[in-house]
């Protein structure tokens, strides 16, 4: 759909943030219209995945437009459903919590307009935290919740919005294709391994995408000072990631629009690290 691709360069034009707020909708409506989909209002990982009659009742614990689902049978076998384990009402009130830090920038917009099944996994322990979403799949992800722990509501608002954007990109690119030789990798900061390009792109798109976030985030008038000094700290780790994939927008295995929005994140972020510099530089000679 060549309406997707002008958008998308329109709002790089522009300097949109990262989320590029509004396009999901087009993005959502468009992919409903498609002749496989079945009906937006019957979405339920399960139902997508065949685990259950199309027009069969799904459990459904509906919360700000999303919904808490069972785990599905296919992934029994690698996360171990939370959900189930946990209290419902320590949950809704987790996610409504991260949500609220959504709305900095309209990245909250995003979320609930792409993610509508949310799968709750336990992580591996205290201050560790999962979240994955799966191409195959338009708009499920799954997430750990770690409500009560130090900074719960900022590492569940990132694995939010991360598993969004992974999600928003996959939509992209069903119309604009980003990558031109599959067989290309690159180094991935993320997973610390040769990766191909179409990773290395989503793992840029994402972080940047929430950098951009933790910097509106940072100047939000409610936020404590010790979720500033998490904020800081989670910024300058992700600055050392981004600065790993610098080159990728000269990649040849890329596609010019992918060249395009590779260059449009890093030089972004660049300036944005200036700014940022800048202004403690400021704060210091204060």
């Amino acid at each position: 759909m060549a309406e997707i691709g002008v958008q998308l360069d329109a709002r790089i034009a522009a300097g949109e943030p990262f989320w590029l707020p509004g396009l999901a909708d087009a993005l959502v409506e468009e992919f409903w219209s498609t002749p496989q989909a079945t009906t937006q209002a019957g979405y339920t990982t399960a139902r997508w995945l065949g685990e259950m009659p199309p027009l069969a009742d799904a459990p459904r614990n509906s919360h700000e437009g999303l919904t808490i689902e069972p785990l599905p049978k296919a992934f029994h076998g690698r996360f171990r459903d939370a959900a189930a384990m946990g209290s419902h009402a320590a949950i809704r009130a987790a996610i409504d919590a991260a949500l609220t830090q959504l709305i900095a920038g309209d990245a909250g917009q995003m979320v609930t307009r792409l993610v509508r099944a949310i799968h709750v996994v336990e992580a591996l322990g205290p201050g560790y935290d999962i979240s994955h979403s799966e191409p195959s799949i338009p708009f499920s992800i799954f997430v750990s919740v770690p409500a009560g722990e130090r900074h719960g509501t900022l590492r569940l608002a990132e694995s939010l919005l991360h598993e969004a954007l992974h999600l928003q990109l996959t939509l992209i690119e069903r119309h604009v294709p980003m990558v031109r030789d599959t067989t290309a990798t690159g180094y991935s900061p993320w997973q610390r391994s040769q990766r191909p390009l179409s990773g290395l792109l989503h793992g840029l798109y994402v972080f940047a995408g929430i950098d951009q976030w933790l910097t509106l985030l940072d100047a939000a008038p409610l936020i404590s000072s010790e979720d500033c000094i998490c904020l800081t700290r989670r910024r300058a780790e992700i600055a050392q990631e981004i600065a790993a994939v610098a080159t990728l927008g000269n990649a040849p295995g890329l596609t010019p629009t992918g060249r395009h929005l590779a260059r449009w994140l890093l030089q972004s972020h660049e300036r944005a690290g200036d700014r940022l510099h800048q202004i403690a530089g400021e704060r210091a000679d204060s």
